[in-house]
């Protein structure tokens, strides 16, 4: 049996009870701390440099933790000149819902995406769920309970709200089963790539490409891995230091190896090609030249290189044909006309007459 030690009681502050009622279930462990300390030491004007020192985090951290509390409206915002150190979740467009609000009102911002590499399709945008419609997922869904705890263990943090919209939009929106999104976080927390737009890009592609199952799941990380493999060996031949390709470009390596069984060689040698016609990085171009080589059956450096040779000798035949024709054309007189005159025409001959 446990009770409170009323010698502690002595010293005390007030804490809303909508942060138990409500919040403690949504808030991860570093939302509530900044929470708390605030309430602690200064609710009417929080220095936060002050409190990221108490609580040895980062300030750009503390303002995405506080974040969650303005969307909220435990967190008012006053934007006149005398209050100091603002957190930055202050400077949004988005207006502080009031707590007797809170019940009512969705709170929806764009979900921030990685911005497309040169031949990516264009990002879609995703409203965020509000607090309250994340609460009632969880009430009313087991499943979505055991994918936030889940997630979390195997992310090794806690999760806050950000992370959960993503999960649940990869969940509601995606059409990702919960089996399927833990594979897709195992295989990201492997590449380390575990941040909030990365994980959401991911989870799009799956949707799109109906990445639903766990067979399916399977066979897509085993070809994500396989391209990872190719784009390091790739990316050094080309001098390229991203350490990893973005979505859309995984995309095109794990067609180019599994499916037309390119060599990290034949695709530097389309890099090349590439190279030669335009100055950008372009996936898109160096798809229709591998393509165009997997159609002949060219699958080697030294294929590619008899077929090329092949193609220069028939150039140069082409054009010594064509110069041929021309010269004959353009001939002052028929030297095999002449020939022939000269062997089958009979000789005649003309005495001259006398004068």
């Amino acid at each position: 049996m446990f009770r409170i030690n009323q010698n502690e009681m002595d010293s005390s502050f007030r804490i809303p009870s909508s942060i138990v009622d409500k919040h403690i279930r949504l808030a991860n462990e570093h939302q509530l701390k900044v929470l708390l300390w605030i309430m602690r030491n200064s609710p009417d004007n929080p220095d936060i440099d002050e409190m990221c020192k108490a609580l040895k985090m980062k300030a750009d951290d503390a303002y995405d933790y506080l974040q969650y509390w303005v969307l909220t409206g435990v967190l008012l915002c006053d934007d006149s000149p005398a209050v100091s150190n603002q957190p930055a979740a202050c400077k949004s467009e988005t207006k502080p819902v009031k707590a007797a609000e809170a019940e009512s009102v969705t709170v929806k911002a764009a979900l921030v995406v990685p911005a497309a590499a040169p031949g990516d399709a264009p990002a879609r945008e995703y409203s965020k769920p509000s607090i309250d419609e994340i609460a009632a997922r969880i009430d009313e869904s087991p499943e979505i309970s055991q994918l936030f705890r889940e997630a979390q263990v195997k992310l090794g943090k806690t999760i806050g709200y950000d992370m959960q919209c993503v999960l649940l939009m990869m969940h509601d929106y995606d059409g990702l089963p919960v089996e399927v999104i833990f594979m897709l976080i195992d295989y990201c927390v492997s590449i380390g790539k575990t941040n909030n737009s990365y994980l959401a890009s991911v989870g799009r592609n799956w949707g799109d490409n109906e990445i639903d199952t766990i067979e399916k799941a399977d066979e897509k990380i085993a070809k994500l891995r396989s391209a990872n493999k190719v784009w390091k060996e790739f990316a050094e031949m080309a001098g390229i230091t991203n350490p990893k390709p973005t979505t859309n470009q995984t995309e095109y390596l794990a067609r180019w190896n599994t499916e037309y069984k390119f060599s990290p060689d034949m695709i530097f040698l389309a890099y090349e090609e590439m190279a030669d016609h335009t100055q950008k990085m372009s996936f898109p171009y160096m798809d229709k030249v591998l393509t165009g080589w997997h159609e002949q059956g060219i699958t080697t450096p030294a294929q590619l290189d008899t077929r090329k040779k092949a193609a220069a000798d028939a150039k140069k035949e082409t054009a010594k044909t064509v110069k041929e024709k021309k010269d004959k054309k353009t001939a002052s007189y028929d030297i095999e006309a002449f020939k022939q005159a000269a062997l089958n025409d009979d000789l005649k001959y003309e005495r001259k007459k006398k004068q």
